[in-house]
């Protein structure tokens, strides 16, 4: 029954026509009904063969949080028509780092309805200590970060994350750049020692079709036809944990991500001539 509510959202995102804004209610009410779906018992009745439960993983998606991800979902897909070139690609468990080009200020809800993992994103403090959605930032145990991009609170906070096995999603780029995909900006050094000094697993992914703008209440509100492209793990076997300090390295890694995101982006890119602000390599 699951799948089938599945398939039925996934098949509405490849869908063409437009979602008039004065649906919002219908809009609203529809997703209700989808949740309230999910949560039915007979949702849960067994309808093909399952893994012992002493075998299977416990999903991290449950409770009050699986009704939330599923209202996303819906959301995702009924105003910016959310597509994925494939399933999340994230273990199922077990630590790793989802990386991702920033685009708009709803980055992270595209990512997470994509996904079949809690993304705990690392989040300005701003927004994070913002009443309204402080307690949703807790619940999924966001990572607040100053925006000068020199916390280092932050990145050691990343780094027990990992270590307890999360997975943690990142924006190399630091800030946003409204441009609907069409245009990266450089990569800042912290998410290449994160991901050396761990040497956990980092997936890609890159964003495109999203609204055009910086700003978040726009963007929530703006249809688009937002599109999540993964792409396989990166291979960083070639670097030690004790070298995540080295600048050099960090560089290194940094040209990865940037090619990773250009091969994934499937058309031209532009790319920000102006460097990234200098800032000194994070130590562990």
């Amino acid at each position: 029954m699951l799948r089938l509510v599945y398939e039925a959202a996934a098949a509405d995102c490849q869908r063409p026509r437009p979602l008039p804004l004065g649906l919002a209610m219908n809009t609203a009410n529809l997703v209700l009904a989808l949740a309230v779906l999910v949560f039915s018992p007979a949702v849960f009745l067994p309808d093909r063969p399952r893994r012992p439960a002493s075998s299977a993983p416990r999903p991290e998606i449950r409770g009050p949080i699986r009704l939330l991800h599923w209202l996303m979902i819906g959301y995702c897909c009924l105003l910016h028509r959310l597509r994925s070139n494939l399933p999340s690609p994230l273990p199922e468990t077990g630590p790793a780092i989802l990386i991702a080009n920033h685009t708009c200020g709803i980055d992270h809800m595209l990512l997470q309805a994509a996904s079949n993992r809690i993304l705990g994103f690392m989040i300005a403090r701003e927004y994070y200590e913002w009443p309204k959605i402080h307690w949703f930032c807790k619940l999924v145990r966001c990572i607040p970060v100053n925006r000068d991009g020199r916390d280092i609170h932050a990145t050691r906070a990343a780094i027990r994350a990992l270590e307890a096995g999360r997975v943690v999603p990142i924006f190399p780029e630091g800030r946003v750049t409204a441009a609907s995909g069409r245009v990266l900006g450089p990569m800042r050094p912290g998410t290449a020692y994160i991901a050396v000094r761990t040497g956990v697993p980092v997936i890609p992914a890159y964003l495109r079709g999203t609204p055009e703008t910086d700003q978040i209440g726009e963007s929530l509100v703006t249809p688009s036809r937002s599109e999540v492209r993964f792409g396989p793990p990166l291979d960083l076997s070639d670097f030690r944990p004790e070298q995540a300090g080295d600048k050099d390295v960090q560089a290194e890694v940094s040209r990865r991500f940037l090619r990773a995101f250009l091969d994934l982006a499937g058309e031209d890119v532009t790319l920000k001539a102006a460097p990234a602000p200098a800032e000194p390599a994070v130590a562990g």
